[in-house]
């Protein structure tokens, strides 16, 4: 019984209590029908009325007895059709209140059991940070009441994720500011001190002034390529722009993504689920966004003494598409778990810290959103989860 819905305990419920309120009733009409049968029914009568009509001579004796057999059979013959038709209304007459209580039972269930389903699927909207989703509220009573408290606890939660949003943005880009303000003056520095030393070489007329020019200009070249690098990045994750959106295959992006890095070093071993529709994706974007998260886990696996797998694909689930990327590396530190997304955050020597928070952002551009397990010296998996009805969630002017 546990296993069964609302909607049918309550139905199986009303059921029984019409079986028994019109049981007794039944039971009734069939105890008096069998009653009005057993009324005058004695096979003595009828025998000793046929012997006399039998044994009298013709006179007005053996034509009374005759008529008195004949209305006695119409008597008995009678109470069998009034039997049978007591019973036939009884039986019909449950069957209509049955059918009479089960449909009002139905319509009655239903006003209650739809408003529930209903606010079933909008929790697990809600599960799924659909925060702008709301039920029409045109119900009333009690169900009335709960589904405005849910519509504002929806709103409630909505303007409190926007503000959430804000504060995380904000902190980003203090945090961005900071990096990119260190990540400056680290050239500054030595293209001061050289711009110093030549002007110095220069005032003072050195013979070796040609060839600290030289070797200076060189070196603060370099630096200024390091400082065009980092704007360059910087401005490819501020105006990144919004994706056109087409019906695309996810698998066959996946497998472009997976071909740039199939080798001998490591093995990569596909999953692509076939029931995956056309989704509304960038090709170029989720390409990109795909690319990072496969040579993530193809360096990781690369790091340690041992055969490197990256296992990729995708999983069709009721309300979304999921795509893994899951490697046998080294893990990720407990620690860095909460820094993973954020803009300039690296643990590689050559790395750059935008390629995850690039990735991120693609994914909330496409509607859906990207986790994160792993457990230090065993591998990680990164998860994307898209709408299977996606639709560009662009957020506003964030990053002008």
């Amino acid at each position: 019984m546990k296993h069964l819905s609302l909607k049918v305990k309550t139905f199986l419920l009303l059921l029984l209590i019409v079986v028994f309120a019109t049981a007794p009733l039944i039971l009734y009409y069939v105890k008096t029908s069998r009653s009005l049968a057993a009324l005058g029914a004695d096979t003595t009568i009828e025998s000793v009325l046929t012997e006399t009509v039998d044994s009298s001579r013709n006179g007005p004796g053996r034509a009374e007895a005759a008529l008195a057999l004949k209305k006695y059979r119409q008597i008995d013959a009678l109470k069998r059709s009034i039997v049978r038709q007591v019973l036939r209304v009884s039986l019909l007459y449950f069957a209509a209140v049955v059918l009479v209580a089960l449909l009002v039972g139905y319509l009655f269930i239903s006003r209650i059991t739809r408003p529930l389903a209903e606010l079933t699927v909008a929790t697990r909207r809600l599960a799924d940070d659909r925060f702008d989703y709301r039920l029409p509220e045109n119900a009333g009573g009690e169900i009335g009441t709960l589904i405005e408290s849910f519509n504002t606890m929806a709103r409630n939660l909505h303007v409190a994720r926007s503000e959430k949003l804000a504060a995380e943005r904000k902190a980003t880009w203090q945090r961005v500011a900071r990096v990119i303000a260190h990540e400056i003056k680290n050239p500054l520095t030595p293209i001061r001190l050289s711009t110093e030393r030549l002007q110095e070489k220069f005032i003072n007329g050195s013979e070796d002034f040609p060839d600290t020019l030289k070797s200076t200009t060189s070196m603060i070249l370099s630096e200024i390529g390091t400082l065009q690098k980092l704007v360059d990045t910087f401005h490819r994750y501020a105006k990144f722009p919004d994706p056109v959106l087409k019906r695309e295959s996810l698998n066959e992006i996946l497998a472009e993504a997976c071909a740039l890095f199939d080798n001998d070093a490591v093995s990569i071993k596909k999953a692509p689920d076939e029931r995956i529709p056309p989704l509304e994706l960038d090709r170029s974007q989720m390409r990109e966004a795909l690319t990072n998260l496969v040579k993530n886990a193809c360096e990781a696996v690369a790091e340690r003494n041992r055969e490197g797998v990256v296992t990729v694909g995708t999983v069709l689930e009721p309300d979304k598409v999921r795509l893994d990327v899951e490697d046998n590396g080294r893990g990720i530190p407990p620690d860095h778990m909460a820094k993973l997304f954020q803009p300039y955050f690296t643990t590689r020597e050559h790395g750059n810290g935008i390629g995850l928070a690039l990735t991120e952002r693609i994914v909330a551009l496409h509607g859906g959103r990207i986790t994160c397990e792993s457990t230090e010296g065993r591998g990680t998996r990164f998860s994307i989860l898209l709408p299977l009805s996606v639709s560009s969630t662009l957020p506003g002017d964030d990053h002008g």
